[in-house]
């Protein structure tokens, strides 16, 4: 099979991405707290419209760079993948530096300390990259929202967990059912279990699902080594899904 490479500045592009997008919000909203006050800055105003432009050619620059990266053709048929999400997980990854599928989750923030997702500590640094795990999150939104096989994948597990508390006994409440602490924070009682934290876990494995698929195209497709079979060793599973079982109409 005929090998291919890495699309060159992706990773910068990414970056810039990120803190161009950053510098746009900031002036979003202080432009719109001025509105609010009844007050005028020209010059905020100008830097909005200045940074969109610039934030509109980077995005337009990495759309097009990431139709040369070597997982395109599986990731462009998955449902719910938009260029600019799925850009912003890619360009925060070096997958040559990720012998393993775990090696990819831990560096998502998509492993678990403990038994349990990992949690930043005051004077601890990560030991994750949490911007990476933020796109995540939001490439995760995303397939959820399109509905396609990822989603599917999603509404099993979600059933599976149900499933699972209500037979050990757990009561499952919506999250403004939850009792508050001294300081106002709503906690979870011994046997009780939010929709919200329920839902979390489901969303969690159908991200780190997707995290596998990516890695084993990925990979492939640059003739690095591929660990497997990734359901059954590490998400508990006795299928073994390959990438082009999310493929839309396969």
């Amino acid at each position: 099979m005929e090998t291919k490479s890495e699309p060159r500045h992706l990773d910068f592009l990414v970056k810039t991405q990120l803190a161009i997008e950053k510098i746009r919000i900031a002036t979003q909203v202080r432009n719109s707290h001025l509105h609010l006050r009844g007050e005028n800055d020209p010059i905020c105003g100008e830097l909005q419209k200045r940074v969109q432009a610039v934030e509109d050619f980077v995005d337009e620059t990495v759309a097009d760079t990431i139709k040369n990266h070597p997982a395109y053709d599986w990731f462009s048929q998955i449902k719910g993948v938009g260029k600019e999400n799925i850009a912003k997980v890619i360009g925060l990854v070096d997958i040559t530096r990720a012998p393993h599928v775990s090696s990819l989750w831990k560096f998502a923030g998509m492993h678990t300390q403990d038994g349990k997702a990992p949690k930043p500590e005051k004077g601890k640094k990560l030991d994750y990259n949490s911007t990476l795990r933020t796109m995540c999150w939001r490439l995760g939104s995303s397939l959820i929202r399109a509905r396609g096989k990822f989603y599917e994948y999603y509404l099993k597990e979600k059933n599976k967990y149900q499933m699972r508390f209500r037979n050990q006994g757990y009561k499952i409440v919506p999250s403004d059912k939850l009792p508050k602490d001294k300081k106002g924070r709503k906690y979870e009682p011994k046997g009780i279990l939010s929709e919200g934290h329920l839902d979390n876990m489901a969303r969690r494995k159908m991200i780190k699902l997707f995290l596998s698929m990516l890695y084993v195209a990925w990979r492939s497709q640059l003739g690095l080594p591929v660990s497997s079979p990734f359901s059954i060793e590490h998400l508990g599973h006795d299928h073994v899904y390959k990438p082009k079982d999310f493929i839309e109409n396969a």
